[in-house]
């Protein structure tokens, strides 16, 4: 990054308060997310962990439509941030991601005794995003970032963050119909993706990381993250009663107790969001119905669904899915 980069960008040491969603990948994070953007005071930004991927990297399309650099909203972000994307080496900042941002490197983030080169890789990745994180809320004047990346381990980072005020979303589904959603073959809209289709994962696999990233994640809000735990299920049955909930979880910082009037029933309209990666529902605009998906009961082949649920059982009893 140049020295004119680092003069333009923002400056200040207050805290950002990040609302995390946290939890398996097809739980429904994706939904939750557009929601959670329409709260009084709150601005979603999607999986942001990917960001320098799917945004910077690649020009995937923005969930305003836009590919990412004609987007208005980001080029504003990266200016504040960063002065400028072109000021970012984006194969510097993907390198450092693998070198601390997984989680296999939980166990060194965690530790007090860290290397100094671990610690300085974790400091420095740690500044670029608080200086991220800050130009969203700048650019669009919201108090809370949601940020739906789900990751463990970018949340036990954020949890040591000394800029940010983090606060955890921890989505959970049924581990059988996650399962079931990774056996699918999902069309992408055009220009998000490289594949054309979202990522299949065997049903063994699904369930060994729906157990360690639930686990993690648990333990996580055992040091102290204030921690709502919201289960898809619940979600869409009543909205109201559940996104109330996460409500109260940033009410200090926004004074809003009741931010749900976009909320109609079953039903909400998307007014539009700069989600820059996530789920196919990203993309869409308009009025969103909350329809409970458990296909995966008609339609899983019995025999997988017998293993995920011995797998995940002992985990799965804890969060009432018997």
């Amino acid at each position: 990054m140049t020295d004119t980069a680092e003069a333009a960008q923002g400056g200040g040491s207050r805290a950002v308060t990040v609302l995390y969603v946290c939890g398996m990948p097809r739980s429904g994070s994706t939904l939750l997310d557009l929601m959670l953007g329409q709260f009084v005071g709150h601005c979603d930004v999607g999986e942001l962990f990917y960001l320098w991927q799917s945004g910077v990297e690649r020009n995937f399309r923005c969930a305003c439509g836009e590919h990412f650099d004609a987007c208005p909203f980001w080029g504003e972000v990266g200016r504040r941030a960063y002065g400028g994307w072109t000021q970012v080496d984006v194969a510097d900042v993907r390198a450092l991601q693998r070198r601390v941002d997984a989680t296999g490197k939980l166990p060194l983030i965690v530790n007090s005794r860290m290397s100094q080169a671990f610690r300085r890789d974790l400091d420095r990745y740690t500044e670029l995003l608080t200086k991220l994180y800050r130009a969203v809320a700048d650019v669009s004047g919201a108090k809370v970032v949601v940020d739906s990346t789900k990751r463990p381990s970018l949340a036990y980072i954020l949890a040591r963050a000394p800029q940010i005020d983090l606060r955890l979303v921890h989505v959970l589904r049924d581990p059988r119909g996650v399962a079931y959603s990774w056996s699918q073959v999902v069309e992408l809209p055009e220009g998000t993706s490289a594949k054309g289709r979202m990522n299949q994962r065997s049903a063994r696999l699904t369930a060994r990381r729906w157990v360690t990233v639930n686990a993690m994640v648990a333990a996580l809000a055992r040091r102290g993250v204030p921690r709502v735990t919201v289960r898809y299920e619940d979600l869409v049955r009543d909205p109201r009663a559940e996104l109330g909930r996460i409500a109260a979880l940033t009410a200090d910082v926004t004074g809003v107790v009741d931010p749900l009037g976009f909320l109609r029933d079953n039903e909400f309209d998307q007014a539009g969001s700069h989600a820059v990666a996530g789920g196919r529902i990203r993309m869409r605009s308009g009025p969103i119905t909350l329809a409970l998906d458990e296909k995966w009961r008609r339609e899983y082949a019995p025999g997988h669904r017998r293993l995920v649920g011995a797998l995940t059982w002992p985990l799965r009893r804890r969060y009432d899915y018997r």
